[in-house]
């Protein structure tokens, strides 16, 4: 009986321990589960870049905005309000060069949008490949310069994403420009697609495929931007919300739609033709049809259906083309604002009902701001104005002249706001590379508006004072693609260019100082001071992923991880 007591009790240990050790190795396998889900990896990543974003856009306008849009990723994202661009110049091609690499031109080598290419002698576009034909819907064309990202140096975002998964992640870029599209994509995308002015159609280049996509052809014949033709531009809002803006334009604030509200689509034409499809580029409505192209890029290549992160960037050029024409403080800028944030809200709630937004992570930026319209300015009392860029090479040309008694055109190019020498001239008359610069520099400071310069020889020795303009040029100066004497001019002024009202590029911060904002899985809420930069977007999407960072990033880590 006492034996039977006995194995009655042991019997019973046992089944308390097994019972013990059976949750506590249950709990074992729960709780790594319910941590990878936690840290799962978002399906999608969208960057969102807007061309001439202004940080101030979003706080003049905010009370314009509705609650879909700009105002939902920041109320539910990371806002980061201190972001500058660290570099010069600030253009478009080196803004989504250094968002996508995570770098600054003196490492991605995009210089601008346009350099001088010494051994070819003539000025070039970045993004230009001399070997790349365009890709259209009638198929590979005949001439030669299409674009491609071979002028790039080092990765992208997508490409370690794509190195990460071999080459299972999607990338897929889409903008009306063709640098806006070809710089984020990287070196090996699935897809980079931009707006062809002539036709209206979106095209590639044979850098990437033979032949469009179906589903690009596909838009291009069903979604054609023919059906705004004779729509009229006019105010979204009431009138009232318009007297923030400026109310009388300078002679250069007009485009071929005009001066003045409400503005009708046709381009003078009686039917969709290629000043009408120009004219487009100048409309918000251009926004709607890249964000429909986007959508069709979603839905086609099934981006965030799968186990493997995807990738899709949108850039949205109009803002730039039609606050060139008419400036930051015009009453088209702002209304191209409001359109934008519905054209946003919608982009969110599509994505939402296709990929969920809880699956997906959203980078919100712009690739530099833009200076006020000068006349406007100097209207209302501030020291602001045009430069002749030919008066500048002028007094350079007569001061090295007279040193070396020649009557020569010492200057190749003035690209960027940088002299470019003629290295062979220099060359021929034996002359001392750091005198020469001094001499260009001493006499382009003598030209009115001019402040400041900065020679190849001081970059290139690091003889250069410790401050921020300084730092900025230095990472803007690569030693194969950048001139001779870097010239500084005044704030609020620029060299002339064309016929346009205004431009950006400066070291300003009205032109350096962009939102940065990311939103969606993993993301902590909030509102950030701490001094940033554009460049840090890709390192911080690259570490929220688990990936590597892009290969000659400049830019750091950011710290958003959701707490």
């Amino acid at each position: 009986m006492k034996q039977k007591n006995n194995f009655q009790r042991l019997a019973t240990v046992v089944l308390v321990l097994t019972f013990a050790f059976s949750s506590f190795t249950s709990g074992q396998t729960v709780r790594p589960k319910k941590k990878a889900a936690t840290n799962a990896k978002p399906k999608l990543v969208v960057l969102i870049v807007i061309d001439q974003f202004r940080y101030d856009f979003l706080e003049r306008f905010e009370d314009l905005f509705g609650v879909g849009g700009f105002k939902r990723l920041i109320n539910n994202g990371a806002f980061f309000t201190n972001a500058n661009y660290d570099y010069v110049p600030t253009y478009t091609a080196p803004g989504h060069a250094a968002i996508a690499t995570g770098s600054v031109p003196a490492q991605n080598g995009i210089v601008g949008n346009t350099w001088f290419d010494r051994d070819l002698g003539k000025v070039r576009v970045m993004v230009s490949d001399l070997k790349a034909k365009n890709v259209t819907m009638t198929g590979v064309q005949t001439q030669v310069g299409a674009p491609s990202p071979r002028a790039l140096i080092g990765t992208t975002l997508g490409d370690q994403m794509r190195l990460a998964t071999n080459q299972q992640a999607k990338v897929i870029a889409i903008s009306q420009k063709d640098r806006g599209a070809v710089l984020p994509g990287g070196q090996h995308p699935n897809g980079v697609f931009w707006y062809q002015s002539s036709d209206g159609t979106y095209i590639s280049s044979d850098y990437y495929f033979q032949t469009l996509p179906a589903w690009v052809q596909t838009f291009n014949t069903k979604n054609r931007p023919d059906k705004y033709f004779g729509k009229k531009w006019e105010h979204l809002l009431p009138d009232a919300a318009y007297a923030r803006t400026q109310k009388d334009y300078t002679p250069l604030q007009k485009t071929a739609l005009g001066d003045k509200f409400p503005y009708t689509l046709t381009g003078g034409e009686e039917k969709p033709g290629t000043k009408f499809y120009n004219l487009f580029e100048l409309t918000p409505f251009a926004t709607e049809h890249l964000a429909a192209l986007a959508k069709a890029a979603i839905t086609a290549e099934a981006l965030g259906a799968d186990d493997f992160t995807d990738f899709l960037s949108v850039s949205f050029s109009a803002p730039d083309l039609i606050g060139h024409a008419y400036g930051p403080d015009s009453a088209e800028v702002l209304d191209t604002y409001v359109r934008l944030d519905q054209v946003v809200a919608d982009l969110l709630n599509f994505i939402d009902a296709k990929v969920g937004l809880t699956n997906t992570v959203i980078a919100l930026t712009g690739d530099h701001g833009v200076s006020p319209v000068p006349e406007y300015l100097a209207k209302l009392g501030y020291d602001a104005a045009r430069v002749p860029t030919q008066a500048l090479i002028e007094a350079v040309n007569k001061a090295l002249n007279e040193r070396y008694n020649k009557n020569e055109k010492w200057v190749q190019s003035f690209v960027n706001d940088q002299l470019y020498l003629d290295q062979k001239l220099l060359a021929a008359v034996k002359a001392d590379a750091e005198e020469v610069e001094k001499i260009a520099g001493d006499a382009a400071l003598k030209t009115p508006g001019v402040v400041n310069y900065f020679t190849r020889s001081q970059i290139l020795e690091g003889d250069l004072p410790n401050t921020a303009l300084a730092r900025r040029v230095t990472n803007g100066f690569n030693r194969a693609r950048s001139g001779d004497v870097w010239v500084i001019i005044k704030p609020f002024s620029f060299f002339t260019e064309g016929s346009i009202a205004t431009t950006h590029g400066s070291p300003y911060n009205y032109d350096t100082h962009v939102p940065v904002i990311f939103f969606g899985k993993g993301i902590q809420k909030g509102r950030f001071s701490m001094e940033c930069s554009p460049s840090d977007i890709a390192p911080t999407l690259a570490s929220l992923l688990r990936i590597e960072l892009p290969s000659n990033r400049y830019g750091r880590v950011l710290p958003l991880a959701d707490k």
